[in-house]
């Protein structure tokens, strides 16, 4: 028996590393670790400032610090001024999403 999922450790990890990270442009964070691979992915309403994705990199990184098994991560900042649908997606993989 696991005593510690890795998704609950994700789901931590990223909690704290986006508190004061999301700006009301941010309209949904997932991430997730596959096979020692980092993927993050921002979504935004208009196009992201220099300054958003710095915030929200800043926040990749200290989640990246938390696993060091990651060998390799990607990130993308992403205009979506449609709604996103999350539904299809397990939950722990989207940290942050808002209310459309």
């Amino acid at each position: 028996m696991k005593l510690f999922d890795p998704n609950i450790k994700l789901i931590l990890s990223a909690q704290r590393a986006l508190y004061r990270s999301v700006t009301k442009n941010t309209k949904a964070v997932y991430a997730k670790i596959d096979n020692q691979h980092f993927i993050w992915k921002a979504f935004f309403d208009e196009e992201p400032t220099e300054d958003e994705k710095d915030l929200l990199s800043t926040a990749a990184t200290e989640i990246i610090a938390d696993f060091p098994e990651i060998t390799s991560c990607e990130e993308h900042y992403i205009h979506h001024p449609t709604r996103i649908n999350s539904k299809d997606e397990i939950y722990y993989n989207w940290p942050y999403t808002r209310f459309d």
